[in-house]
């Protein structure tokens, strides 16, 4: 079987990590072949040095002739109109978190076959968290679920800027929690009430926490982003009826509490998920499998980033069939 062919759309500090993960040959049967971005120099240099082609125009790579599957690797804002037009030639599609800027965007992809479409929300491939679900049921029945990302302020001038980002560490970052959230749980929560703060002179957020319930399940979940500090953090804590699990998932370790002891169950260490994202999206563009994240997996956690910016404006507790 021959390789697949992919494209890139955007190729900044995150997309090359993309583009040198393929170059290396850590995704089996999957390989570059084109590439675009914006600062068309730097995008030239890039293909000189992976191998790859840089065309001039993103849509040589969304006509979905010269490749078998495409990349939306940039900024937020442009995600919506890379998607539409991918999805209407029928090319498949890996889009970086969020799947949108703005919630107001989501009827863009109404009557658009989304099927082949997979939202790169790499925390559900994170094998400390997927390790976490399986270990939930020795806990027994959990009520309450809390975790934290806490990440260095970023450099990026786009990721200040609301018009290209479509907000801050809510819509950057938080969606990767939202989307946890939903994943552990099975389903979005019912309401959340949010606050939030831009510090050191951030002109959006970079620090929020979240508190969310839902009305037909004893449980409390809070989700926190953090990126003002210099530090780094990944936290995720289940607290069920038989004991709690504290997961650390940037370093791949589980911990089980029960009564006073404390046992380390897992040590995994330091995963790249990236190239398991893009294992998953080749299994999709070869319809081994369905999606494992779904346009309407992204369109949630899009939903309840909405939900957090309308409690913190209204200080108010805002219901999610509010957001419509």
């Amino acid at each position: 079987m021959s390789d697949l062919k992919v494209g890139l759309i955007g190729c900044g500090r995150h997309g090359e990590r993309y583009l040198r993960h393929l170059a290396r040959g850590d995704v089996q049967g999957m390989k570059a072949a084109l590439l675009w971005r914006r600062d068309a120099d730097a995008g030239r240099a890039q293909a000189r040095e992976y191998g790859v082609e840089f065309v001039e125009d993103p849509r040589q790579i969304l006509d979905g002739s010269r490749v078998d599957g495409v990349l939306v690797l940039t900024p937020p804002a442009e995600h919506r109109a890379a998607l539409v037009e991918a999805l209407g030639s029928g090319l498949p599609a890996l889009v970086e978190k969020p799947v949108i800027a703005r919630w107001e965007e989501a009827s863009a992809f109404d009557g658009l076959d989304a099927s082949r479409l997979m939202v790169a929300q790499t925390l559900r491939f994170s094998p400390a968290l997927r390790r976490l679900r399986q270990l939930i049921p020795a806990i027994g029945t959990v009520h309450r679920i809390r975790m934290a990302q806490r990440l260095e302020p970023s450099d990026l001038p786009w990721q200040r800027d609301r018009a290209m980002a479509g907000g801050g560490s809510v819509t950057l970052t938080g969606v990767h929690l939202f989307d946890l959230l939903r994943w552990i749980v099975g389903r979005t929560p019912d309401s959340v009430s949010c606050r939030m703060h831009g510090l050191l002179g951030h002109p959006l957020e970079n620090l929020f926490d979240a508190s969310f319930d839902y009305e037909d399940l004893p449980l409390l979940a809070a989700t926190e982003v953090s990126k003002f500090s210099r530090s780094r953090m990944g936290l995720l804590d289940v607290v069920g009826e038989q004991g709690e699990l504290h997961v650390d998932y940037l370093r791949g370790s589980i911990d089980l509490y029960q009564g006073q002891d404390c046992e380390r169950v897992a040590e995994l260490g330091d995963v790249p998920t990236l190239p398991i994202v893009m294992g998953f999206f080749g299994a999709l563009i070869r319809g081994e499998i369905e999606s494992p994240v779904t346009l309407q997996d992204g369109l949630e956690t899009v939903r309840m980033a909405e939900a957090c910016y309308r409690s913190h404006a209204s200080g108010c507790r805002v219901r999610l069939e509010e957001i419509e």
